[in-house]
């Protein structure tokens, strides 16, 4: 939740806090010391005593200190900021206690005074009943630390006015043109928001280009550098989520829409996301629980991180179902597999007909970032094998049937993302949500679904595709 450029500013407001508490200054008047509270608390996130205070964020998450300090998501002139899709509203005191705020400001529609403004930050409900948006934490402050707090907010109020916020600047990532055809696909379609979007005004959109993770790492350090506020939206991270992961870590970016396959944890910063990679293999293990089959076989790769990762995704979802799951390798084809159990596919397509032996299993679970129809084996015992596929969102339209592809999916959304970073619809807090779509679905492609093929195609992960070729000596 940390804003850009706040550390050298709020490290001067820290070393004020702590003279104080350590007896530095000399005698302050009570109105001076409860304002130095106030902006410690406002600022750093540190009440009486110099303490770190607790936030619990709506979705449980718990932060400390500078990380739920009002500053960072409110500005340090208290008339709040956009981060993103998110919006955090004045706070300013004349702000909170007007009663014709919630037609100015889309703020409460009755008014706070400081008793209600205390029990608001404890609970999350404001005066009126309504609840405030899960990215608002919920804080722990004592009667003494409220009052401050109060302190701050009414001196913000008295400051001249500041000059309007510089909007953001909002960039996509994704790799060199030709590297890798959904990407391609992505740009096309998220290049179309402002014709497809109309009237609805668009943010525009500045396309960083990289050839490697290497190269897109370099080219957002460089523009962060220059640049005070950035929104990464549909960043192409496919292949090289951790290492985004990492690097985005200790940095105040907003990504909104990642296309990704793994799943970020939830500390990972990543807002308005699809269902991973991760996801798709548990909600396979998920179908598999309720075959009554007896256990699940799983097929890994030891020398293929991604592979055995993913392998203990699928064995850590199973002892919640409290499934058998039988892990097969299949180095030496001496582990015979169970036909009767459902075989859950984590290695290359290419290889299942090679390594499996003369019995089929009845099923086959894979999820469709492994799953390429043209290397299915057809015929002879595979005659009867049933292939279910996890697809990260419904892979058909609705009202016609018509299979989407990736580009579609995510360039849709991020057209909304693009009209939203522009629009003053709400003024008050925005909602918080963090997936887009539901579980993944899990379906039995036909052999006629030309289009359904042509989508797996698109969800190859690149790098393992680039892999691949590499060892052919292509």
């Amino acid at each position: 939740m940390s804003r850009r450029g706040c550390l050298a500013v709020l490290s001067l407001g820290m070393g004020l806090a702590c003279l104080f508490v350590a007896g530095g200054l000399d005698s302050p008047r009570a109105g001076e010391t409860a304002l130095i509270l106030g902006r410690a608390l406002y600022e750093q996130g540190r009440g009486v005593g110099n303490r770190e205070i607790h936030g619990t964020l709506g979705n449980g998450v718990e932060l400390t200190g500078s990380a739920v300090a009002c500053a960072n998501c409110h500005g340090r002139d208290g008339r709040g900021l956009s981060e993103g899709e998110l919006r955090a509203p004045d706070i300013r005191w004349r702000t909170l206690t007007d009663r014709f705020a919630s037609v100015r400001h889309g703020s409460a529609a009755v008014p706070y005074d400081q008793s209600s403004l205390a029990q608001t930050l404890a609970t999350g409900q404001r005066p009126d009943g309504s609840r405030l948006s899960p990215a608002m934490p919920r804080f722990d402050l004592s009667e003494a630390e409220v009052s401050a707090l109060v302190e701050q907010l009414s001196a913000l109020s008295a400051t001249a006015s500041s000059p309007p916020p510089v909007p953001p600047v909002v960039l996509g990532l994704v790799p060199q043109p030709g590297l890798d055809r959904t990407a391609d696909q992505l740009v096309r379609r998220i290049d179309q928001c402002p014709e497809t979007m109309r009237p609805q005004p668009t943010a525009s959109i500045r396309w960083v280009r990289y050839q490697d993770p290497g190269d897109a790492l370099r080219q957002l350090e460089e523009i962060r550098s220059r640049t005070a506020d950035l929104i990464l939206v549909a960043p192409y991270i496919v292949g090289w989520e951790d290492r985004f992961a990492e690097w985005i870590s200790s940095r105040p970016l907003t990504v909104l829409l990642p296309v990704a396959f793994r799943s970020p944890v939830g500390s990972e910063r990543w807002l308005y996301r699809l269902p991973g990679v991760e996801r798709q293999v548990e909600r396979l293990v998920e179908e598999a629980a309720k075959w009554h089959a007896g256990g699940v076989t799983l097929a890994i790769d030891l020398r293929d991180r991604l592979s055995e990762h993913l392998g203990a995704v699928a064995e850590r979802m199973a002892k919640t179902w409290d499934l058998p799951l039988e892990r097969w390798t299949a180095q030496k084809r001496t582990q015979p597999l169970r036909p009767e159990r459902p075989l859950l596919w984590l290695r290359p397509m290419r290889e299942i007909e090679r390594l499996v032996g003369r019995v089929a299993p009845h099923r086959i679970l894979v999820p469709s970032l492994f799953y390429h129809p043209a290397e299915v084996p057809r015929g002879g015992r595979w005659a009867t094998a049933e292939w279910v596929v996890a697809y990260p969102y419904h892979p058909r339209e609705p009202s016609t049937g018509r299979w989407l592809a990736p580009a579609a999916v995510w360039g849709a959304s991020a057209c909304q993302m693009l009209v939203s970073l522009v629009s003053d619809r709400q003024a008050g807090e925005f909602a918080f949500p963090l997936d887009l779509a539901p579980l993944p679905v899990v379906i039995s492609p036909r052999q006629t679904d030309a289009e359904a093929r042509e989508m797996v195609e698109l969800l190859t992960n690149p790098y393992i595709l680039a892999q691949r070729k590499a060892k052919s000596g292509l």
